[in-house]
């Protein structure tokens, strides 16, 4: 007795075979419990140490203005870089500004000078950081909230402009 197989039943076949190879391939490729714990033990640590050293970047990816009541996406790569008694701020600015130069200033983007810098750690773990900033336009106070998981907040209230806030994540050195 011969059986024979017809294409449905051979095209069934190869596709379940296809799919259980795919999922068994992606099963392979995800990490354990312990591998994640120490993924993120490591993050931790490099961010402890990068805010002892005053040497960090936290990359944003959004922008919250004050009185707008709705989260701006960002689409370009925006940042802000501590380097120990200077920082680089690179941040865009929505919302109304009271006293700017002629042809409306540098907004936030500008290299500054650190007068004050205080750090403080909650219960949680988040690491909170207070900056009273000065460029040649305006003086700024910066607050950076960043967790050991590598999210982040900053929150800039300068005296020209009206206050923005922003979500991002600290940015891991290569």
């Amino acid at each position: 007795m011969k059986i024979t197989h017809s294409p449905l039943t051979t095209v069934m076949v190869l596709l379940s075979l296809s799919i259980a190879l795919l999922f068994t391939a992606c099963a392979s490729n995800r990490m354990t419990r312990q591998e994640k714990a120490a993924k993120q033990a490591l993050l931790a640590q490099e961010i402890i140490n990068a805010l002892n050293d005053r040497h960090y970047q936290i990359d944003v990816h959004n922008a919250t203005p004050d009185g707008w009541g709705r989260i701006i996406h960002l689409t370009s790569l925006y940042s802000v870089t501590v380097s120990g008694d200077s920082i680089i701020s690179y941040l865009p600015f929505f919302g109304r500004a009271y006293s700017v130069p002629y042809g409306g200033g540098s907004g936030l983007n500008f290299k500054g000078v650190i007068h004050r810098y205080e750090a403080a750690v909650t219960r949680k773990g988040e690491h909170i950081i207070y900056m009273d900033v000065e460029s040649e336009e305006d003086t700024y106070r910066y607050i950076i909230s960043l967790f050991e998981n590598g999210r982040a907040s900053i929150s800039v209230t300068p005296r020209r402009r009206s206050h923005i806030s922003f979500d991002g994540n600290y940015h891991q050195q290569e």
